[in-house]
This record gives C-alpha cells, sequence and structure tokens, in this order.
C-alpha cells in the first residue's frame, strides 16, 4: 500500500504544479489583455475628443473587434501598438486627451499635415520607446515641451510648419540614437 502512496503524492505535486503554471500564465495572459484593452480604450477617448468630421472619420477606419486591424494601427505579436500612423487625414482637434501612458511599445507617432492643434503635451515624453515623432504641417502652438528631451530613442523628430513658438530646448541637441 506504501507503494501507491508515494505515486498518488507525486502525483498529487504534480497536479498543483501544473495548476499554479495555469494560473500563471492565465494571469499574465488577463494582464497582457488588460493592458491591450487599454491602448484601445484610450485611442477612442482621443476620438471623442476630436471633432465630428475627425471622429466620423476614425469610425470608418476604426472598425472590428481587435484595435490591430484599425487604420493606421501596428501592433506587435503581442497585440500591442507600436505605430499610430494617420498622415493626410484633416484630423482636427488637440492631442491633450490622447493618454500616451497606455502606449509603452509605440514607436512610431505620425500625424503629419493634418489640423491638429493647441500645446503638445507634455505627457508625449512617457513614449519611452519612440524613434519616429512626426507633427509637421499641424497648428500645434506654444512651446516645445522640454519632455520631449526624455525621448532617448528618439531618430527623427519632424515639428516643421506650425505656430510653434519659444526656443528649441537645449536638451534636444544631447538626444541621440542609442543603438
Amino acid at each position: 500500500m506504501s507503494s501507491f502512496l508515494i505515486p498518488f503524492k507525486v502525483m498529487f505535486f504534480l497536479i498543483l504544479v501544473l495548476l499554479h503554471s495555469s494560473s500563471v500564465f492565465a494571469s499574465s495572459s488577463s494582464i497582457a489583455a488588460l493592458k491591450r484593452g487599454k491602448e484601445a480604450e484610450a485611442l477612442l477617448k482621443w476620438k471623442a475628443s476630436l471633432d465630428n468630421n475627425t471622429q466620423t472619420l476614425l469610425s470608418s477606419l476604426w472598425v472590428g473587434d481587435g484595435h490591430c486591424s484599425w487604420g493606421g494601427i501596428t501592433c506587435d505579436k503581442a497585440e500591442s501598438i507600436t505605430n499610430l500612423s494617420l498622415p493626410d487625414y484633416g484630423l482636427r482637434g488637440t492631442l491633450h486627451s490622447l493618454n500616451f501612458l497606455f502606449f509603452p511599445s509605440l514607436m512610431g507617432l505620425n500625424l503629419h499635415n493634418n489640423s491638429l492643434y493647441g500645446p503638445i503635451p507634455s505627457h508625449i515624453g512617457n513614449l519611452s520607446k519612440l524613434t519616429f515623432l512626426k507633427l509637421s504641417n499641424n497648428n500645434f502652438s506654444g512651446n516645445i515641451p522640454s519632455e520631449i528631451c526624455l525621448l532617448k530613442g528618439l531618430e527623427l523628430i519632424s515639428l516643421a510648419s506650425n505656430e510653434i513658438s519659444g526656443s528649441i530646448p537645449l536638451e534636444m541637441g544631447r538626444l541621440s540614437s542609442e543603438t
């Protein structure tokens, strides 16, 4: 009878290990799904802050269940947004409601040649993986936020043809791509 108990104990231990492993996997995949949901939610909140024509346009581009299939959106294998590219769409509104904290994997932001206005928000400095920033040909105003200098991996920045005033932050001269 004792020979039966040892394999039973081993089997019980293996079952506990497997149950724990599956719960860890389920919780990490749940966290990833939650992050993906926050990205889509942040985009939709920004869309709602834009003018009615822009909202209608984005509603036609952003269709379907998964935000990775939306127009202008590129995702990685984990379905995290890596690129937001909406140049030449005539978007009208501000970036104030676009919460950059929810885009930890964003490497490219291209909103060139739209009708975006207001200041470039300082929270753009939260896009720690950004390598490409193109906000040219809009109506952005105010100063270049010094937080742009937090974007250490920035390889291209284009802010031309806006209503930006003030001096260029000195720290921008120290930006260099860390490859």
